[in-house]
């Protein structure tokens, strides 16, 4: 489950100023689960669910609407015992974060028009957008409290993994080349006769090629035919026309660079955010879980 702080609610918002989608005239307003007391309506997974597909934010199974419907109630469950967990640490909302967050997505808006006119689309009102980004913010809150700040990497850690992973962290070889790229074999021919002569390449590109110079190419970069082709080119020496993409490439390679292996100071910092996010991932799968099995949960759908 992923937690985003105040954007649900901000992307579905502006999404809907530039899209709107109808909402349904009759609303069907059922009970389709009861977490320890707390009622979840179909009205509010609904309206959960329209968010977080216009957000982006949720990456569903797209194999049928129960299915879809179940992804969604299930996520829905996860906010409700955080923000269940607000209230019992007794937390608040900063009331100044929340309207801050208003304006700006009236900004965003365009005009107070837009704005209205995107929250009716939506069938959601000023108040309701302002209490959702209110639990937007506490379920940031504790999660901060009970992972983020439980999460934190040791510099041992960092170490380990860079010396036990040290071949993600090479930089591929790469070559700086110039190019020029042709797409009619007449006009090829002269290229290469001009180049032949001894022609000043940068010269000849600036006056023939239909494209810029490809610059510095590292490994990886190209399909592998192009790339292995470039990467066997001679320093300093025009290339043989090389078939791609309805034309012809001639390279010219400047300088060839040699792999090489980025230092654990140079990317300690990469290495330290990604072993923190992993281990946000796991002991907030872990909290969740812990939540689920000391909570009532009846599905009703």
């Amino acid at each position: 489950m992923r937690i985003k702080w105040m954007v649900v609610l901000a992307g579905f918002v502006w999404i809907a100023v530039c899209a709107a989608t109808p909402v349904r005239a009759e609303k069907i307003d059922r009970i389709v689960a009861i977490v320890n007391g707390d009622v979840i309506t179909q009205d509010e997974l609904d309206m959960f669910a329209r968010m977080s597909l216009l957000d982006g934010e949720a990456e569903p199974p797209m194999k049928g609407e129960e299915e879809m419907s179940r992804y969604f109630l299930d996520r829905l469950i996860e906010d409700r015992l955080i923000l269940q967990e607000a209230k019992n640490m007794q937390l608040k909302a900063d009331e100044k974060i929340v309207e801050d967050r208003i304006k700006d997505i009236r900004f965003r808006a365009g005009s107070e028009m837009a704005f209205q006119q995107a929250l009716a689309s939506q069938g959601i009102s000023l108040t309701e957008l302002r209490e959702k980004l209110k639990n937007q913010l506490l379920i940031y809150l504790v999660v901060q409290k009970e992972v983020t700040a439980k999460a934190r990497v040791s510099p041992k850690e960092v170490t380990e993994y860079y010396e036990q992973h040290k071949d993600r962290f090479m930089v591929p070889e790469s070559v700086a080349v110039q190019s020029i790229f042709i797409e009619d074999k007449e006009i090829l021919k002269e290229v290469e006769q001009k180049l032949a002569a001894g022609g000043d390449f940068s010269t000849v590109a600036k006056a023939y090629s239909k494209r810029g110079d490809l610059g510095t190419v590292s490994r990886g970069q190209l399909k592998k035919d192009l790339e292995n082709f470039l990467f066997a080119c001679e320093i300093g020496k025009p290339s043989k026309p090389f078939a791609f993409d309805n034309g012809y490439y001639i390279f010219l390679v400047k300088e060839k660079i040699p792999a090489t292996e980025n230092s654990l100071d140079e990317v300690k910092d990469k290495v330290e955010a990604m072993l923190t996010s992993e281990k946000s991932e796991r002991l907030l799968k872990s909290w969740i879980e812990d939540l689920k099995d000391r909570a009532y949960i009846s599905i009703r759908q």
